[in-house]
């Protein structure tokens, strides 16, 4: 009998000590949780894709040879081997560019490296696009910031998607909504046809994303709302610091 009840007593233990180990790894993984993703839950849209577009400037011309150590140098930091059948090469008497593209099931990558000899300026271009939400583009930036001699800029953009037209007077309760799950103060408010943007400033963000300051105004925050009149439905941007390009 005695020997029955120490065995329901370790049982017991053994359950409450599962029950939190699921509940501390559940916790932490809400914790971890990119506020990008939470933020579209937060409204029910549905992920589509993550971008990171970033750049560095280099204040000299490169020889085709120089463009080809940047590119190496930015593969290995990436964990990656050159392949040279994805590598073109085009140049002019004043210019060298490097283009080289990489699709994956799950990602693309696209590295762009150009030398104006006129100008006597160099630039390193790279984009990611990634479908996985699993894949943290915050690893990326990471693993380029440790090349030594090159400053990035960094930009990204996440994409959701709402299976259905939202009115356009609706498109404020939704970026309020937004604003308030990343934690973010609005800055500038825009509006036309269709579309809806407001800049932000979002204390979440501070340390991970640089500010910009433009007019004596702090960003590191945009969302957009776009009605998707051709497949009727809602497209959802949220950029830091800034959306690049059109949306």
């Amino acid at each position: 009998m005695k020997r029955s009840i120490a065995y329901i007593i370790i049982f017991i233990i053994l359950c409450s000590i599962s029950n939190y180990s699921i509940d501390y790894v559940q916790g932490k993984q809400i914790k971890e949780q990119s506020p990008y993703y939470l933020s579209f839950a937060s409204i029910g849209a549905i992920y589509k894709e993550s971008r990171l577009d970033c750049w560095a400037k280099i204040r000299t011309s490169s020889t085709k040879q120089e463009l080809q150590d940047y590119l190496h140098n930015i593969l290995k930091s990436l964990d990656m081997n050159l392949d040279p059948k994805l590598l073109t090469i085009t140049s002019t008497d004043n210019t060298a560019i490097f283009n080289y593209e990489l699709s994956r099931p799950e990602q693309n990558i696209i590295i762009t490296l150009k030398s104006n000899n006129q100008l006597n300026e160099s630039y390193l271009m790279l984009s990611i696009v990634c479908q996985d939400q699993k894949i943290s583009l915050d690893e990326y930036e990471s693993k380029l910031n440790k090349i030594i001699g090159l400053k990035w800029q960094f930009y990204y953009l996440y994409t959701g998607e709402l299976p259905h037209m939202i009115a356009f007077d609706d498109h404020n309760k939704m970026i309020t909504v937004l604003l308030k799950t990343m934690k973010a103060q609005r800055v500038e408010t825009y509006g036309n046809k269709g579309i809806s943007s407001v800049t932000a400033y979002s204390s979440q963000l501070e340390g991970r994303i640089p500010a910009l300051s433009i007019n004596g105004k702090r960003y590191n925050l945009q969302i957009a709302v776009c009605n998707n009149k051709d497949k009727a439905k809602t497209d959802v941007y949220i950029g830091s610091p800034l959306i690049l390009g059109e949306y």
